[in-house]
């Protein structure tokens, strides 16, 4: 059956990579010994449950400061909370796959992770994710529920090729606000905490349907040109909900005095458009002009737009060791000007030795959402709209796969920037704004033992102070084989980290979005302790997890946030499974 397996997999990649430039579609391999997530089982927790903290939703598995430089790049209005989507990266494999993993912990913490993979014939094949995570919170009314769904599917026959790509997201959260006061915490368990707010919450969905479809009229699956067609529709939508008990905590109410609130807004945008494309082995360029409209919908209030804008992508090899992809966008009517421009690189150096490098710039006017919203406690119309420029250059190089050495650099500037400050959108406070993070990690196994250190050092303009300087963690392992014959592997370790003190954001639960604060308070240094078993026999693996075991011995009173403290301590209990066939 392996040799089988093994067969159908290189046939079928062969195949599939001469596709992958039609599609713009990177995919990795499904090798025989892949296991979920493709961690090694020292690492098979840090791949799946992530890092929450007491923000709502459990913080998506980071603190978004920890990450400012990538995060400020593809946030789309100001500092939007929610910008992470689980999507589901193509693999290749002969035979039909499927990867579970799913954790349970303390409040009824939830994450499932599913993915599926098949290949019905070398030019037809189907991919797919579903991303899952719930709890009930550890804070007074801090419950969330949040679902990713993720579907490609690739379909070549003849002088016919489509490329569908549909994503569905739906999040459910509490926002609770914050606590209210910290004289709790040192003597109670955080539950028995008040909080600012204990019946307020919101609902997010998301739907983006993408179709590219390719139609050869010169030429032959090798080298050829023809037709192609751009079709996709997306809507994003928002609704929060608030009854308040104590309406003196609202300086002003736009909409209901009594304090019952239910803020709503809704954005669908729906594309066409048509095109050439020219394929080869080495080299494949496509442009389309499209028309796009887009409606938003605020309580009741309508306004629409039709836009018409060219579309490209470009890529090429230069030999089999190098690769470039070219995403442009450039509106011509509508939102005269707007331009985006994304180029990535891939080069394998060396059979041990790749090099991966990010050049991105936006020029873009504001989103709907930030031109014009009423809500209870909120209202704001913009006119004069200027548009805001991002620049974004990232890279990477590492020796080495099981073991290695990696350093990878970001860096982000935001000129004209429109955030949040006061209760306003400001794009006239901070000029030009640069983040950058430096990290340099690497794997080293010594016989069972196994060392994973990691270290980021930061730098930012003085105006935007949102991140801490330096942290590190580093895993430590030991993984040996039991009984005779050697099929039950175990692994347990500790991670030790460590976290600058910086300049915290604060999060506004009503408009889901990151606010830049200037205080005398901020986060002060940070220490991470977990430690971790797990175990596996073939394609089963298991992991139990104590996290935050630092909290037990710092203040509990230390803040990520003006109004969230530190993750208490939390067990995890985690499997994944592979299935093949």
């Amino acid at each position: 059956m392996r040799s089988l397996f093994v067969i159908l997999l290189l046939v079928i990649s062969f195949t599939a990579v001469g596709q992958r430039s039609l599609f713009f579609s990177e995919m990795d391999s499904l090798k025989i010994g892949y296991r979920s997530g493709g961690a090694q089982l020292d690492s098979i927790d840090a791949s799946f449950i992530g890092n929450y903290n007491l923000r709502p939703g459990g913080g998506y598995g980071n603190l978004h400061e920890r990450h400012l430089a990538g995060n400020t790049f593809v946030s789309p209005a100001g500092f939007s909370y929610l910008t992470t989507q689980q999507k589901v990266t193509p693999k290749f494999t002969g035979l039909p796959y499927l990867g579970f993993r799913y954790a349970f912990g303390s409040s009824m913490t939830q994450d499932l992770d599913l993915e599926y993979h098949q290949f019905f014939r070398p030019q037809t094949h189907i991919h797919f994710r579903y991303n899952r995570k719930t709890s009930n919170g550890f804070l007074r009314n801090s419950d969330y529920k949040l679902n990713d769904l993720n579907l490609k599917f690739f379909h070549a026959k003849n002088r016919y090729s489509t490329h569908l790509e549909a994503y569905y997201g739906a999040h459910e959260m509490t926002q609770n606000g914050g606590i209210s006061t910290d004289s709790l915490l040192r003597d109670f368990e955080i539950e028995f905490t008040p909080v600012q707010r204990e019946n307020a919450r919101s609902r997010i969905r998301k739907l983006d349907v993408q179709w590219d479809n390719y139609m050869r009229f010169i030429g032959d699956s090798i080298i050829g040109s023809g037709f192609k067609t751009r079709h996709q529709y997306s809507i994003v939508g928002r609704e929060y909900t608030e009854q308040l008990t104590d309406l003196t905590i609202v300086d002003t109410f736009f909409v209901d005095t009594n304090g019952t609130t239910r803020d709503q807004y809704q954005t669908a945008r729906f594309s066409n458009g048509a095109g050439v494309y020219f394929n080869s082995p080495a080299f494949q360029i496509d442009a389309t002009l499209n028309h796009s409209y887009w409606r938003n919908q605020n309580l009741g209030i309508n306004r629409d737009t039709n836009e018409v804008f060219l579309h490209s992508n470009l890529w090429t090899a230069l030999g089999e060791r190098l690769d470039l992809h070219n995403e442009f966008y450039f509106n011509l009517l509508g939102a005269t000007g707007e331009l985006k421009n994304y180029t990535q690189m891939n080069f394998q150096m060396l059979k041990n030795l790749s090099v991966k490098g990010k050049l991105n710039f936006e020029n873009l006017y504001p989103t709907p959402y930030q031109r014009f919203h009423t809500a209870n406690y909120y209202q704001w119309s913009i006119d004069n709209l200027k548009m805001q420029q991002k620049l974004q250059v990232a890279g990477s190089i590492q020796l080495g796969e099981t073991q290695f050495v990696e350093a990878n650099v970001v860096w982000t500037s935001v000129n004209n920037g429109r955030y949040f400050i006061n209760n306003q959108w400001r794009q006239d406070t901070l000029a030009l704004v640069s983040i950058g993070a430096f990290q340099l990690k690497g794997g080293l196994k010594l016989g069972q033992w196994s060392f994973y250190p990691s270290a980021t050092l930061r730098f930012n303009s003085a105006n935007f102070n949102y991140q801490p300087v330096f942290s590190t963690l580093n895993r430590i392992a030991f993984t040996t084989k039991l009984f005779k014959a050697q099929k039950l592997g175990v692994s347990l370790g500790v991670d030790l980290g460590y976290e600058s003190g910086y300049q915290y954001m604060a999060y506004n639960g009503v408009l889901d979005i990151l606010q830049p604060v200037q205080s005398v308070n901020k986060t002060t240094d940070l220490l991470q302790l977990n430690a971790f078993f797990a175990a596996s026999i073939e394609e089963f693996r298991f992991f139990v997890k104590a996290e935050n075991l630092s909290s037990l011995f710092q203040d509990p009173t230390t803040k990520i946030d003006p109004d969230y403290p530190i993750m208490p301590f939390l067990i995890r209990l985690g499997i994944t499974w592979d299935f093949f066939n």
